[in-house]
């Protein structure tokens, strides 16, 4: 549940976007703050395209890649074209997309609209995992059809519970009547997605930048963050005393998020996963030492953005242990179709529970580090099995000194309850 819509220390709220609000926008309150009335719904798609590269606008998903070189790989195929929203949110830790679809549905469908114009789409597919978020959509559509605006076709569809569901080929697998699982590369989406269309798959957080930067401006998009990632990003805090979904400037300090918006720790930390269980994890002194939320300086520090969703933590249970459930996550949620990520991720669970149970069996780190370094890297047909081998990488580097005390004493006399989200467990052992 969203326990906290926003906080934001940029600029004028009604401009970003998660707008101080408590409600659900409507479309009369959408449409008062300059919401469909701009002049971009006259720009050639070309200059569309154009001016969301001048914004330097690059893709919320995790990847980062830029959005106006994707959106020209759509709409140079020929034939008809399918936009695909992705808002799967499949990630346990993070709710931006939620708070969005619940939030904002009229900034998330312009956003859409305005990417089918840019790519000469004629649909719209909107893939979603919440039900309230499913119900959010289609009342903003149905607002829209009374209003007398002609659409294209739109329709929502609402993903199978998995994690694997989110990748976007295996929403468009799903979408086309099969089973929600992620395929081998190419094709890729732009070349064969949707009904066999070239198809443009754009995160929600994404798409709903897109009517703020054509009627802003790419110069107002640039001045938010910084200059390798410019605008806002959606942070979902996890294990601070105000978690919830906030708004930030890219480029702010991962201590400044924490201990200001977040309103600091209800216990030490031990750790943290700074961008979602596929971004690795992060030491405490990395935050103190001034790590921000840009890609050069995760990256420098050993983990990524990822999905923004921040999880602390605390020192009063074993890290040990939320290393385990996070590689035991990993291995549970593969989809099973490569024989790497299948095996390789309960091979690497295991061998790190063996540790934090303190029964190790001989060269245990060893095959680990070279599970998680060498052997398995890219093996997969998806990102799966990669965001498994982070997890793996980072938990021995992070936890070091908790892998020293179990092997040595057989647990570190911390509780072993299991704090990360979707993952959290009573049982100690």
């Amino acid at each position: 549940m969203v326990t906290q819509v926003m906080k934001t220390r940029t600029a004028e709220t009604s401009r970003l976007l998660l707008a101080r609000q408590d409600v659900r926008e409507s479309l009369e309150s959408y449409r008062a703050a300059g919401g469909y009335a701009h002049a971009s719904w006259n720009l050639a798609p070309s200059e569309l395209i154009a001016r969301i590269e001048a914004s330097g606008l690059l893709g919320r998903g995790g990847s980062f890649f830029p959005t106006a070189r994707k959106w020209r790989a759509v709409a140079m195929r020929p034939g008809r074209h399918v936009v695909l929203v992705n808002g799967a949110e499949s990630e346990p830790a993070s709710q931006k997309d939620l708070s969005l679809m619940l939030m904002r549905p009229h900034l998330v469908i312009e956003g859409a609209l305005l990417a089918a114009h840019a790519t000469e789409a004629d649909e719209i597919v909107i893939y979603l995992h919440d039900r309230r978020a499913k119900a959010s959509i289609e009342g903003a559509k149905r607002e829209l059809e009374a209003a007398g605006a002609q659409l294209p076709k739109l329709r929502t569809t609402v993903a199978p519970a998995r994690y694997v569901a989110g990748e976007q080929s295996a929403a468009i697998q799903w979408i086309n009547g099969r089973s929600a699982l992620p395929t081998m590369k190419p094709p890729r989406a732009h070349e064969r997605g949707i009904g066999g269309r070239s198809t443009l798959v754009q995160n929600v957080e994404t798409l709903a930048n897109v009517p703020l930067i054509l009627r802003e401006g790419a110069e107002w998009f640039r001045s938010l963050g910084s200059p390798d990632l410019p605008g806002t990003l959606l942070v979902t805090l996890n294990g601070v005393r105000r978690p919830g979904v906030y708004e930030v400037p890219s480029g702010i300090t991962l201590e400044e998020v924490l201990m200001e918006l977040g309103g600091g720790l209800t216990d030490g930390i031990q750790a943290v996963l700074p961008g979602g269980y596929f971004a690795g994890w992060l030491a405490p002194e990395e935050i103190w030492r001034g790590v921000r939320l840009d890609r050069e300086s995760m990256r420098a520090a050993g983990a990524g953005l990822g999905s923004g969703a921040i999880t602390v933590v605390p020192d009063n249970v074993c890290g040990l242990a939320q290393a385990v459930a996070l590689l035991r996550f990993f291995a549970n949620e593969s989809a099973r179709q490569c024989g790497p990520c299948t095996f390789g991720t309960v091979a690497m669970a295991d061998v790190l529970e063996r540790v934090e149970r303190g029964r190790p069996a001989p060269h245990d780190l060893e095959r680990l580090e070279h599970y998680a370094n060498q052997m398995l890297p890219r093996r997969g047909a998806c990102g799966h099995l990669d965001g498994a081998t982070v997890a793996a990488r980072t938990a021995l580097d992070v936890f070091q000194h908790e892998i020293s005390v179990h092997r040595r004493y057989g647990d570190c006399g911390r509780p072993a309850r299991v704090v990360l989200p979707g993952l959290e467990s009573d049982d100690d052992h």
